[in-house]
């Protein structure tokens, strides 16, 4: 996928994705030296790379991390 791609994608600027290539936040291929290419799969683990957690999840992180600290302590 080309930046005009990317940024129909994810509705990001053409600008906002060159500043995300010039400071190695977004993978990117230049097989030719001109044109920036993105894969699909690259694109979609950075939109995923930092999920929120639920509330499900976050009660039960603590509630494991409490029974390895009740562990622990024994």
């Amino acid at each position: 996928m080309t930046i005009q791609d990317l940024s129909t994608y994810t509705g990001w600027s053409k600008s906002y994705i060159y500043k995300k290539t010039s400071d190695g936040t977004l993978k990117f291929s230049k097989p030719l030296g001109k044109t920036i290419f993105f894969s699909k799969e690259w694109v979609n683990g950075f939109l995923m790379s930092n999920p929120s957690l639920t509330i499900e999840e976050i009660a039960s992180k603590v509630k494991a991390s409490s029974n390895l600290s009740k562990g622990v302590s024994k």
